[in-house]
């Protein structure tokens, strides 16, 4: 089977930049009598996707990232970066053409300015049958495939174009692809991939006015094969059984508030131009957030070689010196408290922060050291702050320093106990360890023992200085050191009980940003764990978080080591 592109209409459109708005199109079409057809392939296994979604992070909401509202346009439509619309045919390869034909196309169209005559050339499509092939997990018989594997073979592989590598010769699905594809599709790889909540239709449609198409996952009612035209889809006969019904992949290219009684997103198929509204439908956001959707993704494309992990090692040398103020995370040892009765809980921190600027930071800029953990898939929902220690002149004289809880009730007392303020000024070449216990250099660093929330799931950890971003800094990428599972992985919690009983955070420094986005591709970026920090403190909602497990009462063993309050020890590792 070959399917072959044709001549189609040229529609200009203009340019748009990453997080712009879209200009308006009409995704309105010319009404047109389609040809009978007899027969479609789907090819998403749910199975697969049930178990490997909730592993793909979340995307955070574009309101954190931005920090303001989302004002949306009535209506968008990005279908002059949409490819031709082709079929599929019988086959169950519908996660390879949403994904790599449609949606990656369409970014690429957009980050290389192409226009619709551009799409035209199969040199500037991606080929669905060289990821499809690609993919281990496809079934018997040219089907069965998910979106998370297409986006991960995309990511580490990357894919061929439609020039190289042609939709044709289906029947045999055994086949392995040439070097050639290979070769190209190295060039082609995306940044990341990220699941979205496909409930949340103006999260959705804020993706849509940025650029960006949402590949989506369906299930198929009775009586989609025989949509038509471009009368909103509203409902579909989910009755028998759920084998009767397909799953498929398909891509969100538009929306319009006016279409239909609640608005519609705009969806393109890979059923051919005979199909639907010449390959295209429209379907309510209600059905689509409560019946027919069941999972969202976006991707970002290649930024030109960004995704390599490019980190000076001079950022992270604390004997560099720059001018002006850089706090550098230099100490992070968190390990299991082995004193005889503690619970299986206690944990035993070691952190330190130094001032490698040759400004010293002044207590007056009131910033502060944030020991966090968040969810490695869900970070927006699932969060907490373990480690709250502040420096600021608000509280006491210079140079002295305590804990919260002792201050009178109505102050900053709220920041409860094991959580500290620091009327101290860091000088350059001083760590903050040794400025708080007045020692030169940076010879000492503060040790913590608490004990873990009870969380369950997997979590980074991640001390953060200047975790508000209060102060102007040189450098603000080496503020983050992460505490990880081997491979930098999430580490496994179970009742807050680190499953790796002999887990500490491994390498000397920890785990930097740099590490953690080699070995992880798919984890959050610094700018985006900074962001969301600072947005969850702007709004309440870090504070509120911070009083649910600062208030709970401290379960210590009779037999353990008790509260001890922060305490500073001499470094356990040359620097």
């Amino acid at each position: 089977m070959i399917i072959n592109t044709k001549t189609r209409r040229y529609l200009g459109y203009a340019t748009i930049m990453a997080f712009t708005l879209l200009p308006l199109f009409s995704c309105e079409e010319d009404e047109y009598q389609p040809d009978k057809i007899s027969d479609f392939g789907t090819g998403t296994d749910y199975d697969q996707e049930k178990s490997g979604a909730p592993h793909i992070p979340m995307d955070l909401s574009l309101v954190t990232l931005s920090d303001a509202s989302l004002n949306l346009s009535s209506k968008v439509c990005l279908e002059p970066w949409v490819p031709p619309v082709l079929s599929q045919g019988a086959y169950g390869t519908c996660t390879a053409w949403a994904c790599g034909y449609f949606a990656r196309t369409i970014m690429y169209a957009r980050e290389n300015d192409l226009s619709k005559a551009d799409l035209e050339d199969d040199r500037n499509v991606f080929s669905p049958l060289d990821l499809f092939l690609s993919l281990e997990g496809r079934g018997d018989s040219c089907g069965g495939s998910w979106s998370g594997e297409a986006f991960n073979v995309m990511q580490n592989r990357g894919i061929a174009t439609l020039a190289t590598a042609p939709y044709q010769n289906l029947g045999i699905c055994d086949w392995s692809t040439p070097p050639t594809w290979n070769n190209e599709a190295g060039n082609f790889k995306i940044e990341k991939y990220r699941r979205v909540d496909h409930t949340n239709i103006e999260a959705l449609k804020g993706y849509i006015q940025l650029g960006r198409p949402v590949q989506v996952s369906c299930k198929l009612g009775l009586n989609f094969r025989y949509v038509r035209d471009n009368s909103v889809w509203y409902e579909d006969d989910y009755s028998g059984t759920d084998k009767d019904h397909g799953r498929h992949a398909m891509v969100i290219t538009g929306y319009d508030d006016d279409m239909g009684a609640n608005g519609a997103f705009r969806i393109v198929n890979s059923w051919g131009t005979n199909w639907g509204d010449k390959g295209y439908f429209w379907v309510d956001y209600n059905f689509f957030a409560n019946q027919f959707c069941y999972n969202a993704y976006i991707i970002d494309g290649d930024k030109g070689g960004l995704s390599e992990a490019v980190f000076d090692a001079n950022v992270i040398n604390p004997n560099y010196r720059v001018d002006g103020k850089d706090l550098l995370a230099v100490q992070l040892i968190d390990e299991y408290d082995d004193y005889p009765g503690n619970p299986a809980n206690a944990r035993a921190l070691t952190y330190n922060v130094f001032n490698r600027g040759r400004e010293h930071v002044p207590s007056s800029n009131q910033w502060n050291i944030v020991y966090y953990y968040y969810n490695a898939y869900d970070p927006e929902n699932d969060f907490g702050i373990i480690i709250y220690d502040y420096f600021t002149n608000e509280i006491g004289e210079p140079g002295e320093h305590g804990d919260f809880d002792d201050l009178p009730d109505g102050g900053l007392d709220h920041y409860g106990h094991f959580n500290w303020w620091n009327n101290v000024n860091i000088p350059s070449g001083y760590s903050a360890a040794s400025a708080v216990y007045g020692d030169d250099g940076y010879d000492y660093d503060f040790i913590y023992y608490y004990h873990l929330p009870q969380i369950t799931g997997q979590y980074y950890f991640v001390l953060y200085a200047d975790g508000f971003n209060d102060i102007d800094e040189q450098y603000e990428q080496n503020n983050f050191m992460f505490f990880t599972e081997q491979e930098k992985k999430p580490l496994n919690i179970v009742n807050g009980v680190i499953q790796n009983t002999g887990l500490k955070s491994g390498e000397q420094l920890g785990t930097l940003p740099s590490q953690l986005k080699s070995d992880q591709p798919n984890a959050y970026s610094i700018d985006e764990i900074s962001a969301l920090i600072q947005y969850q403190k702007k709004v309440g909602v870090l504070d509120t978080k911070a009083l649910e497990y600062l208030n709970t009462p401290k379960s210590f063993s009779q037999q353990g080591r008790g509260f001890t309050g922060r305490q500073f020890i001499e470094a356990r590792l040359p620097r």
